[in-house]
């Protein structure tokens, strides 16, 4: 080995170190966002849930006896109610659509939470999107 060759291979290992890093930091973001959205189905599909279960045999105006039908007010009271059981989650916005039929709820739920080393990949804020959607139960 020459004078000349000494060295050289500190920066192939560095190189190849700091791709490594990339990596890593990589894998962890892409991990972290796919847990994100999944935590974000997950809310939705329980305040889907929990709007069809607490909703009864209500309509728009009120009381119908006989119907099993989501009443529209109350859906969001009951999806605020499932948000608040947990203090941690942060908020989410969620719009609601019923059927025409009105028996069955639908959940659009958006979020931005931020992302782990997303300076670093140049996007800092991660928006998901899920939705859910959930049927009153037949009474009577």
């Amino acid at each position: 080995m020459s004078d000349d060759d000494r060295g050289s291979t500190i920066p192939l290992i560095l190189g190849f170190f700091l791709i490594a890093l990339i990596m890593v930091a990589g894998s962890i973001a892409l991990g972290e966002a796919f847990v994100q959205q999944r935590d974000l189905q997950d809310i939705c599909d329980g305040a889907a849930a929990a709007a069809a279960a607490g909703a009864g045999d209500l309509d728009r105006g009120g009381p119908v006896a006989g119907s099993s039908s989501l009443p529209f007010a109350g859906v969001e009271d009951q999806v605020r109610e499932f948000l608040a059981r947990d203090p941690a989650r942060h908020p989410v916005h969620i719009a609601a659509e019923l059927s025409p039929d009105r028996r069955t709820i639908s959940l659009a739920c958006d979020d931005a939470v931020p992302l782990a080393f997303g300076k670093f990949f140049g996007r800092s804020v991660v928006h998901h999107h899920a939705t859910s959607s959930a049927r009153a139960a037949v009474t009577g």
